[in-house]
């Protein structure tokens, strides 16, 4: 009888420090997972606050064209985001014009709003001489450039947001000021009045990082003394201002032969309202040898071919 109970006894413990050991097992193994999740946790948690953000949010819905303001349409809120803050609105952009619709909480990028500079003499433009990109589009940044038959290219307006486009006709709204009003004028009458002169825009690739180019075209003679007279005129961009400049390009121009002002004409696809032809003779202010040349050398058609010519329309 003590045998059987001795046994029992032994078998007892046994089962008691089997168990013990499961127990013991049971909780290291799970204190290690547990400090392994617990790490994973507070790693995760670390990546987290270093993402936290504050950025701002639109407070409402916003419609293209809004103007952005503070505790009106748009507010700061804490984001979390693994992108940097310069892709977010910066305050300096604060006040811009949203280029396309933003939704209500949804982080305002720093590409979703224009800081338009208003002059002034800005003015709202309609441009419909210029051949736009095949896939140009709404709020597009754009160089508007010239480019003569001698290859010469160069920048009549920089940097400009394009708006209201029918990119079918060929035209589109934006903004310019007094002096850019008359150089873009000048440079409508050059591609009229220069055979193979090609009149187009070029798109910035980051609008938002690259900046504007200077333009360096060079303007008619009546332009520049219409630009040195006007009142309206509160900057102007000297290097279009440059009247010998512009004398030696027309001297370019004029040297060029009828085969070549044809090819390059029918190489761009565009009227030919010079009628093969550089139709210059200006009449220029300057005293200058030159400008007397190019007054006898200019004149390359009679009057009833430039009376034709004046007649056709220039389409982009």
């Amino acid at each position: 009888m003590r045998k059987n109970k001795f046994k029992l006894i032994i078998s007892i413990l046994v089962a008691v420090l089997i168990i013990l050991a499961g127990c013991i097992a049971i909780i290291y193994v799970g204190k290690k997972t547990l400090d392994e999740k617990t790490a994973q946790i507070n790693e995760l948690q670390y990546e987290i606050d270093a993402n936290k953000k504050v950025v701002y949010v639109a407070k409402k819905d916003i419609s293209a064209g809004e103007t952005l303001v503070v505790n009106e349409n748009i507010m700061k809120q804490e984001i979390r985001t693994g992108l940097e803050e310069e892709y977010y609105l910066p305050e300096s952009a604060v006040g811009g014009v949203a280029i396309l619709d933003i939704r209500e909480l949804e982080p305002i990028m720093a590409d979703m709003v224009t800081t338009l500079k208003v002059q002034p003499d800005t003015r709202e433009y309609e441009i419909a001489v210029a051949n736009l990109m095949t896939d140009q589009q709404d709020y597009d940044y754009v160089d508007v450039r010239i480019m003569y038959p001698t290859g010469e290219d160069f920048t009549v307006l920089p940097k400009k947001p394009v708006h209201d486009l029918i990119l079918e006709n060929c035209v589109f709204n934006t903004y310019l000021t007094e002096d850019e009003i008359l150089r873009m004028a000048s440079a409508t009458i050059d591609a009229y009045t220069v055979t193979g002169t090609y009149i187009y825009t070029t798109r910035y690739v980051e609008p938002n990082l690259q900046e504007e180019s200077v333009p360096n075209y060079v303007v008619r003679p009546e332009v520049i003394d219409l630009i040195n007279s006007d009142p309206n005129i509160l900057s102007i961009a000297k290097e279009t201002l440059n009247l010998e400049a512009r004398i030696n390009l027309e001297q370019r121009l004029i040297g060029l032969s009828e085969d070549t002002l044809k090819a390059v004409s029918e190489g761009h696809g565009i009227a030919d309202t010079a009628k093969r032809s550089a139709q210059l003779g200006v009449q220029y202010s300057a005293n200058s040898e030159d400008s007397e040349e190019i007054v006898e050398e200019g004149t390359t058609e009679n009057t009833e071919t430039a009376a034709e010519g004046s007649s056709e329309t220039t389409t982009p």
